[in-house]
């Protein structure tokens, strides 16, 4: 099933992060561990593994009485298509204006020096 590009909603992304952390995963675990952090309800939590089902991110097969929950794209390739999704939608893909907004908050002192880095790693290539 071919993976959609569409920015996942909050509670699919803690619902993928879930089931990046544990692999294959059943709805109740999920459930116990976003709870931790969320007020939220068992069914909320199964329509949203249905909803991820359905524009495959996710599978689902049964074990006996339960149904295991399993992504289908790693979490780097996720995040990278919702962070060229989002650059596109928003800035036209422009990423300068969200490296300058993100510098102007002086709140990401050591990710600045890992870009440096890597800025410099790469002039030096060419």
């Amino acid at each position: 099933m071919k993976v959609g590009v569409g920015l996942l909603g909050e509670l699919e992304w803690a619902v993928m992060k879930t089931c990046w952390d544990k692999g294959k995963t059943t709805a109740r675990i999920i459930f116990e561990e976003i709870k931790k952090t969320r007020n939220i309800q068992y069914q909320t939590i199964k329509t949203t593994l249905d909803r991820l089902v359905q524009k495959g991110y996710l599978v689902r097969e049964k074990f006996g009485p339960i149904w295991l929950y399993s992504s289908t794209v790693t979490e780097t390739t996720l995040t990278s298509k919702a962070i060229e999704s989002f650059a596109q939608t928003v800035f036209g893909n422009a990423i300068a204006p969200v490296f300058i907004h993100l510098l102007k908050k002086k709140k990401y002192t050591h990710e600045i020096e890992e870009l440096k880095k890597i800025i410099n790693e790469i002039e030096e290539e060419d």
